[in-house]
């Protein structure tokens, strides 16, 4: 199934237009205007990337490519060296900085944009996660929230937003979802996208928005899931017989249309682009693909949506 990427013509009345445009970089043999070296991996592109959310599913791709276009990257990071050492062969001795931040610590966050000439926001949330705490009476722990899509879809991208503003960072790219063009969506999530979104905007107006569908790649959690729901369970329930449409990108052409922007910031100033894959797929079609390469036979059973 060949599932790749396209960049439709923006019809926004928020934000200006840009017509599609190629994703491809300079090859390492290639010398880059402001550039010192051949060009490439081993070189100093002149520009210095403030990177948050490298160590999730897309972050990994972004910081590849700006390692391999010899990008000075900043990388914030909340684990510890394990969370993040996947991240350190992307890049050249002395070419990233890694660094811990608590969302809610505007300094440290501050502390990571530092000089840097842009700001990539990949922050996300899909769930609330929790965490135990001590209480006073039995059973002595309580199961909280620890951090809430609200607060990693909207509050954190709106502190990033405004430390841009503050800092006189040139440009913030900030990578939400195509969900979030329906502010009234039965999804707390897309909602929250759609807030962030607006919040980035308010604080920070000549963003650039980059809008991806679902993604799929090797660690995935669409076509994966198929797959790891089949191992454990004999009965897998589409919602509606799977009848629901998607258009899934090739996170790796997410990846490469954000380094594009890093190339040319000036172009995107404001502008909202929108990645998706050149063909849609129902549920049904995408489960039964996958089940067809994993050769695994669970039963698909028809769950009404209401």
């Amino acid at each position: 199934m060949a599932l790749r990427t396209a960049l439709k013509p923006l019809r926004s009345t928020a934000l200006p237009t840009t017509r599609a445009f190629s994703t491809e970089l300079p090859r390492i043999t290639e010398r880059r205007p402001n550039e010192t070296g051949r060009g490439g991996r081993a070189s100093d592109a002149g520009v210095k990337v403030a990177l948050f959310g490298a160590t999730g599913f897309l972050g990994r791709y972004v910081s590849s490519g700006l390692g391999s276009n010899g990008t000075l990257t900043y990388i914030g990071t909340r684990g510890d060296e394990f969370a993040y050492r996947h991240l350190r062969p992307h890049h050249e001795l002395g070419r990233a900085k890694f660094s811990y931040y608590s969302s809610r610590d505007k300094q440290s966050m501050a502390d990571i944009i530092a000089d840097a000439d842009i700001v990539i926001n990949l922050i996300g949330k899909y769930y609330d996660t929790k965490a135990l705490e001590n209480t006073d009476s039995f059973p002595f722990l309580n199961y909280k929230v620890s951090t809430s899509v609200w607060e990693a879809n909207v509050e954190v991208p709106k502190m990033i937003a405004e430390l841009c503003t503050e800092m006189q960072v040139d440009n913030l790219i900030h990578v939400s979802s195509a969900a979030a063009g329906n502010v009234d969506s039965a999804s707390e999530w897309a909602r929250s996208k759609a807030e962030g979104e607006k919040e980035v905007l308010k604080a920070y107006p000549w963003a650039t928005i980059v809008r991806p569908t679902q993604m799929f790649g090797h660690e995935d959690k669409l076509l994966n899931l198929f797959a790891k729901m089949a191992e454990r369970f004999p009965v897998i329930p589409l919602v509606d017989g799977g009848h629901a449409l998607t258009q899934p990108v090739y996170v790796d052409d997410v990846a490469r249309t954000i380094n594009r922007i890093v190339d040319d910031p000036e172009m995107f100033e404001g502008r909202r682009v929108d990645c998706f894959g050149p063909q849609d797929y129902s549920y049904a079609e995408l489960a039964k693909f996958v089940y067809d390469i994993t050769e695994q036979e669970p039963t698909l059973s028809d769950v009404p949506a209401e």
